[in-house]
């Protein structure tokens, strides 16, 4: 929340950076804080990739979601073959996201942070643990009636490690006034693990999506990425 848009994925460290620590003693109850001068990357519409150099912010690692959850990085990368450009803003990137209330922070699954697998760890990710063999769901809300025809779902799974698995079944809806409805679904639902689950559908015009997912009796679920298109 210290960091223009709340972003810091994207962002560069040049070695010949200058740093300057200080105690910011009306922060998170008095922390030692570092700021200085690095480059944003991001993808124009273009496809062009800009450098952008902007003020930043670190604060102590024990402090991170301490105002609420956000975007953390340990390293900033000093090279543009490390860094993680900020891609361009998408239908669900753009979209206002929500879940059922089990669920940790669901703004994981739109923040377009590519998982490398389905229990990638240093992604960010959305599960609905505690929970387990429950009917759960995430939604987004669009700011006007948009017309869509598929998603994409990459599934969380920390098998070896945790507790979540792919879902026993899911499905999609899309809100018609203060109703949902299933889509006519002209593809499988998948529940594959380590790539993306992609159902076609005859296309809506609608405010809202909703995925809605049956857990695993013993088992709770999450998603590393949710597209729409």
């Amino acid at each position: 929340v210290d960091n223009p848009g709340g972003k810091v994925r994207n962002l560069l460290l040049p070695d010949e950076a200058s740093l300057v620590s200080a105690f910011r003693p009306d922060l998170l109850g008095g922390v030692q804080v570092v700021t200085g001068r690095a480059v944003a990357l991001a993808y124009e519409a273009d496809g062009r990739l800009t450098r952008r150099e902007q003020d930043f912010t670190a604060i102590p690692y024990f402090a991170w979601a301490n105002r609420g959850p956000g975007e953390m990085t340990v390293w900033l990368p000093s090279r543009e073959t490390s860094a993680r450009p900020q891609p361009l803003p998408t239908l669900a990137s753009r979209a206002r996201v929500a879940a059922s209330p089990a669920g940790r922070d669901p703004r994981a699954v739109h923040d377009q942070n590519e998982p490398k697998s389905s229990r990638d760890g240093t992604s960010s990710f959305f599960h609905w643990w505690p929970e387990k063999g429950s009917t759960e769901w995430v939604e987004y809300a669009f700011d006007a009636p948009t017309r869509v025809s598929a998603v994409e779902v990459y599934w969380f799974d920390d098998t070896g490690s945790g507790e979540c698995r792919v879902p026993a079944s899911w499905r999609v809806l899309y809100k018609d006034g203060e109703e949902w409805k299933p889509v006519e679904a002209a593809s499988a639902y998948g529940i594959e693990k380590d790539r993306y689950n992609t159902v076609a559908f005859t296309p809506v015009t609608t405010s809202g999506l909703r995925l809605e997912a049956v857990l695993q009796p013993e088992w709770s679920a999450g998603i590393q990425e949710w597209k729409v298109r």
